[in-house]
């Protein structure tokens, strides 16, 4: 799925890098696309993360091969890990990535909800949260990924 980060001067190897470092702490939720003639679409995993003393889910990274964008895979990929992140109990998921694309699931800037990434600051509307059935507005605080423990 290097080829979904690949352009320009990127070459896709951080977000290599953050799947390989998940899956080996056992990823939380892992899901496969697989295309009809069965390789593999897209790829979206989420793993354990830390939110001052509490765990959430964080989503990282989202991968649709090149030749398969825009045809709602990442989309499916998407509403999905958030339906097994509800059923798993999850209060809430957080990501960084694109608020015009995630903002379409209910994703929504996490430093009004007092939930920071320090890599990116509290005012950077990139890092997001989707509260879910069980979220509690006293989840707050800096959030680590499973990868940064």
């Amino acid at each position: 799925m290097r080829a979904a980060f690949t352009a320009g001067s990127r070459n896709g190897d951080d977000e290599v890098e953050i799947v390989r470092a998940t899956w080996a702490l056992e990823p939380a939720l892992d899901l496969v696309a697989i295309d009809v003639d069965g390789t593999i679409a897209g790829h979206v995993m989420g793993g354990r993360g830390r939110l001052d003393g509490g765990e959430a889910i964080g989503l990282a990274p989202l991968a649709v091969r090149p030749d398969r964008q825009r045809q709602g895979i990442g989309s499916r990929l998407v509403i999905e890990f958030l339906a097994r992140a509800e059923s798993a109990g999850w209060p809430l998921v957080v990501l960084l990535g694109a608020p015009a694309y995630y903002g379409r699931f209910g994703f929504e800037p996490a430093g009004p909800l007092g939930i920071v990434y320090d890599v990116v600051g509290a005012a950077d509307p990139h890092f997001q949260v989707r509260r879910l059935a069980r979220y509690d507005p006293r989840l707050r605080g800096h959030f680590t990924y499973c990868w940064e423990l």
